[in-house]
């Protein structure tokens, strides 16, 4: 009978080192591919910081300025060529005529209880 209850507990004790060692194995796996992702995301955020700097000299008012110079013409604005909104001329008569439309063809007055009504234009493709 104490054999049979050494060999039950030396067969548990086995199974029981079998698996820790199972156990361990996956933890030191889980744990190198966890660095693994770790660096990587290190990598990322890395690219990421160098991409933000790029755009960063990218989008540098004076490099633009700069640029639009060499190769568009572009020069910054004289002053003295700003006007006043009262020196512009007027394009159209704002007075809506009798039909009440103006000359820019944009609807100035409606009887009151009028609703605007569009023509029916056909949307969409073949059905």
């Amino acid at each position: 009978m104490i054999r049979t209850l050494n060999a039950i507990a030396f067969v548990v004790a086995a199974a029981l080192a079998v698996a820790l060692y199972i156990a361990k194995a996956e933890a030191k796996s889980s744990q190198e591919r966890l660095e693994d992702i770790q660096a990587q995301l290190a990598e990322e955020r890395r690219q990421i910081n160098v991409l933000n700097v790029e755009i960063a000299h990218l989008e540098d008012p004076e490099r633009l300025r700069a640029l639009a110079r060499r190769y568009l013409g572009f020069e910054p604005l004289d002053p003295s060529r700003e006007v006043e909104l009262s020196d512009l001329p007027l394009l159209a008569d704002a007075r809506p005529e009798e039909t009440g439309m103006r000359r820019d063809q944009t609807l100035a007055r409606q009887a009151e209880g009028a609703m605007a009504m569009a023509e029916p234009t056909q949307v969409g493709g073949p059905d």
